[in-house]
């Protein structure tokens, strides 16, 4: 019978984190007629039939309080030219993010950023609460797709772009 593990440290598992690259998103609902939106790297597909995606979201964040009420969230998954739109998300105020960037709305009403590489109109199916954070699974229910473009990504705490030519699988 083996031991009991040592646990990780909060800061060990952080820093572990930094090297696990991913998509830079906007999560985003309506709040008292106002888009209200937040950067994610915490978003991931659940299955295809039914397509259902999932959102980590911080308990602490005002967007926990706003998804749990209105039932329903947008992601948009940010384009490399949507740097700045990225920027203005980190360095500005909640009621301020959506000022300088273009944006509709989808089946659900909730915000989607134009130009982003594909915008994902979801209903919330179920939450689960886990630690400090609330998984939100959201039933997909419209996508708007751009026809070109490439991810803006997020890895070791900086924004990076793929490079200039994906790289071939060989099998």
């Amino acid at each position: 019978m083996a031991g009991a593990r040592p646990d990780v440290s909060v800061q060990e598992f952080k820093m572990g984190m930094r090297y696990l690259a991913a998509a830079v998103n906007v999560v985003s609902v309506i709040e008292e007629g106002a888009p209200r939106g937040m950067l994610a790297t915490a978003v991931c597909s659940v299955c295809a039939e039914p397509p259902m995606l999932l959102v980590c979201v911080n308990q602490v964040a005002s967007l926990h309080r706003s998804i749990r009420e209105t039932g329903h969230f947008g992601v948009s998954v940010l384009d490399e030219r949507q740097f700045d739109t990225a920027c203005h998300f980190m360095s500005s105020a909640a009621t301020e993010r959506f000022t300088l960037c273009d944006w509709d709305t989808l089946v659900t009403g909730a915000p989607a950023i134009r130009g982003a590489l594909v915008n994902f109109d979801c209903e919330v199916e179920s939450s689960v609460d886990r630690g400090t954070h609330t998984i939100y699974f959201g039933r997909v229910v419209a996508v708007r797709r751009s026809e070109s473009g490439r991810p803006l990504m997020y890895h070791d705490g900086n924004y990076a772009c793929l490079g200039p030519e994906p790289l071939v699988a060989r099998g």
